[in-house]
């Protein structure tokens, strides 16, 4: 079976998170018990088949990573020239597409 993108993005996800792990030398059954995260979700985040939001949350600061994240978000902000995290004025919704008259 061939990996679509955002399978593959969750594959490299893992990877780099199990490297974060293994370089600040915790164990999975550590983290999963200083997170409060179930240990077979950490695995499975490890494996590249994904955790909910807010296990990785949950994951990342007991890593110590959070601010990571927020920063993360913050580039994303700034390259897109969205305001909102910044607490300005945002889109609340998308528009509709127009249709071509046709």
């Amino acid at each position: 079976m061939e990996s679509t993108e955002p399978q593959k993005v969750l594959e490299q996800l893992g990877d780099h998170f199990r490297r974060l792990r293994l370089a600040r030398n915790v164990s999975q059954e550590t983290l999963a018990n200083e997170s409060g995260v179930g240990l077979s979700t950490l695995k499975r985040l490890e494996n590249g088949r994904g955790c909910n939001l807010m296990a990785l949350v949950q994951l990342l600061e007991a890593l110590g990573c959070l601010n990571d994240l927020e920063s993360f978000f913050a580039r994303l902000s700034a390259s897109d020239g969205h305001t909102a995290l910044a607490g300005g004025d945002a889109r609340k919704r998308a528009s509709n597409r127009r249709r071509q008259p046709g």
